[in-house]
């Protein structure tokens, strides 16, 4: 008789921790209070964390506190695909990642990973905080059933190495660690490397025993990850200038009071400002914080990357027309 009422009671906790996520509680004056969890894989300190906790500090003083963000850093609550898959059914209610983590709901959420899209962070801003980037969202949005809100830049991608890299000739067989998006595997395949999709929590062990031997991430995470730990050099390649976003279910946020909905989404935007401007700010200095961990830092030759990767774009042919109008803003 035992086996049947421990298996019970361990379904009826499991439901209990998935219902219960995002449900209403009630304050000490007995108002009703929205609880959402909000997931992200990056360290605590981490310039995603901080932004994250802005944005839960400003939805609580938005909404005069009847909505609540509880920020999940460090891949707690999963990776960044147990996370977003996790949306739907409301086991978190908001998920604080890059646009290109949604390509396996639409081909279009790829444009985030393109490499050598932006000429600079002016061009990336200029994209995204302008009609095309506004559309852009939406249209990932509404193919992926999410909501998308907050357009912040992660910082370009550099790859930090066990091996010295100063021309694409130096990535031939190289076993680089990628997410397991399909832009990002052609991308280093077609530069001659070793693409080896990783969940990133598992990232510091694979560089540390070797399974890996590089990887490619903005500045902030790679050191918040401790990173120099195990790879003695910094390479400049600036591949992928990433934008993160904050996401929802779309029936999930349609559901929202209008006034809920208008100030979750103004403390979005906020927190992603803030974001941006800290990272192109920080740049330099976490450059320097590298160095000071003496690590080595390369600036390659991009000409030889950009030359392997000439018709790139021609093997994502629904991205086309979209490269050329984003290349095209001045």
């Amino acid at each position: 008789m035992k086996k049947p009422i421990v298996l019970g009671l361990i379904l009826v906790f499991i439901f209990g921790i998935v219902v219960g996520c995002g449900q209403k509680t009630v304050d000490k004056e007995g108002d009703k209070v929205i609880v959402l969890k909000l997931a992200n894989v990056s360290p605590v300190g981490d310039p995603r964390d901080m932004a994250a906790t802005k944005f839960a500090e400003a939805v609580e003083k938005k909404t005069n506190g009847k909505v609540q963000v509880d920020v999940f850093s460090g891949g707690t609550l999963g990776d960044w695909r147990e996370t977003i898959e996790g949306l739907k059914p409301g086991i978190v209610q908001v998920v604080l990642e890059s646009v290109g983590t949604l390509e396996p709901y639409t081909s279009l959420a790829a444009i985030d990973a393109v490499p050598f899209m932006y000429r600079d962070e002016d061009h990336f801003k200029k994209v995204w905080y302008g009609d095309l980037g506004k559309q852009l969202l939406n249209d990932v949005g509404a193919q992926g059933q999410f909501e998308l809100m907050g357009p912040m830049h992660r910082g370009a991608r550099y790859v930090t190495s066990k091996k010295k890299i100063e021309t694409a000739d130096d990535v031939n067989g190289l076993k680089i660690r990628v997410p397991n998006i399909k832009i990002y595997m052609k991308t280093w395949e077609k530069l001659g490397a070793t693409a080896t999709p990783m969940a990133f929590t598992e990232v510091y062990t694979g560089l540390q025993q070797g399974t890996v031997e590089a990887q490619e991430n903005p500045l902030t995470l790679s050191y918040s990850s401790a990173f120099y730990e195990v790879c003695p050099y910094l390479i400049k390649t600036k591949h992928v200038y990433s934008l993160d976003v904050f996401i929802f279910d779309r029936t999930y946020f349609a559901n929202l009071p209008d006034d809920i909905k208008n100030a979750v989404s103004e403390a979005a935007n906020e927190a992603a400002e803030w974001r941006t401007n800290y990272i192109i700010e920080k740049e330099a200095e976490y450059i320097k914080m590298f160095e000071d961990k003496n690590v080595t830092v390369i600036e390659p030759d991009i000409d030889t990357f950009t030359a392997k990767l000439e018709g790139f774009i021609n093997d994502f042919p629904e991205l086309k027309d979209l490269v050329a109008k984003i290349q095209a803003i001045q």
